[in-house]
């Protein structure tokens, strides 16, 4: 017998068509925000946060598409052009000759940091100076349900 589907009611049909709207636009604007602000892509500022973050800044080129959210191959394209505009090198991992390390260069961290006020005033002017501070723990948490249940 087929689950019995319950359609969503009206407090969430509102919330899931806002939250879809969403996924959709946010990442389209905040790109352009920091193409026009940094002339830096969302997916190439968010290799270089990464790696920044990384132990050594460097990871292997897996990790990184993992953390960044980008398939392998876009990765592996992105990480080339980064490599052009000497923002970060690339070897094959000395342990594992299969995977390649990628690892930022001083020219990388200094394109994330002229880039990081740009991407800040997009983030809270498109997401979150739309969020009373006081339901922001209340959003905070479900975002990192929502987020964690997708990995």
């Amino acid at each position: 017998m087929p689950e019995e589907l319950t359609p969503l009611d009206a407090i969430e049909e509102p919330t899931w068509r806002a939250l879809a709207r969403f996924f959709v636009a946010a990442p389209r604007l905040l790109d352009e925000d920091l193409q026009r602000g940094a002339h830096m892509s969302l997916s190439a500022y968010s290799i270089l946060m990464n790696l920044s973050e990384a132990p050594g800044q460097a990871l292997r080129i897996s990790e990184l598409a993992n953390r960044a959210y980008l398939s392998g191959s876009r990765t592996t394209r992105l990480v080339d052009e980064l490599i052009a505009d000497r923002l970060v090198t690339k070897e094959r991992n000395a342990a594992d000759g299969r995977g390649f390390d990628v690892t930022l260069t001083e020219q990388g961290l200094t394109a994330l940091e002229r880039a990081y006020p740009v991407h800040l005033r997009s983030v809270r002017a498109r997401v979150l100076d739309h969020i009373d501070r006081s339901t922001l723990p209340c959003f905070s948490t479900a975002m990192i349900a929502i987020a964690e249940s997708l990995d």
